[in-house]
């Protein structure tokens, strides 16, 4: 690899194969909650990650590429840390507190991902692809507020025991 259009298509393949990882990580959160709330915010979500998908595949298109997915190690992290989490057996109100936190990670590489190849894209002369992203951005960046409030909603409302000092 050795210029910035490699790169982009690098990242693009990533960011790819992230999405299509957050729409089962999504639905399986969603299935596992037990407020009404979070289970809507990620149903919401993971609405909106599958036209993040949409768009990421009119981005290749503009390359003149076929969509393809390559391993995401940070979103692997991530879902292998769910996984590992689950593990202790949590209480169904920590489990969403939990995956609330998970969503929030999830939300905060996507935006950083997001950001980046916008940047390149406006660098290449992307226009159309630029725009997608940012669309896609915006979005990551609306998930993150509202999986942030409703983990500081259920935390505040004393949704889980504090438990002892």
């Amino acid at each position: 690899m050795d210029n910035l259009r490699q790169l982009f298509e690098h990242e693009l393949k990533d960011i790819y194969y992230a999405e299509h990882a957050l729409v089962k990580a999504l639905d399986q959160m969603q299935g596992e909650s037990t407020s009404a709330d979070v289970r809507q915010a990620f149903a919401s979500h993971k609405t909106q990650t599958e036209g993040h998908v949409q768009r990421l595949d009119q981005v290749f298109g503009e390359l003149g590429e076929k969509a393809e997915a390559q391993m995401c190690a940070g979103i692997e992290g991530l879902i292998k840390e769910k996984k590992d989490f689950s593990k202790e057996k949590p209480t169904k109100e920590v489990l969403d507190i939990f995956n609330l936190a998970a969503g929030a990670k999830a939300e905060r590489y996507e935006i950083s991902a997001y950001e980046g190849l916008i940047g390149m894209a406006g660098k290449l002369g992307l226009r159309k692809s630029s725009d997608l992203l940012q669309q896609n951005l915006q979005e990551e960046q609306h998930a993150l507020t509202t999986v942030s409030t409703l983990s500081k909603t259920l935390v505040s409302a004393g949704a889980v025991p504090v438990g002892a000092k």
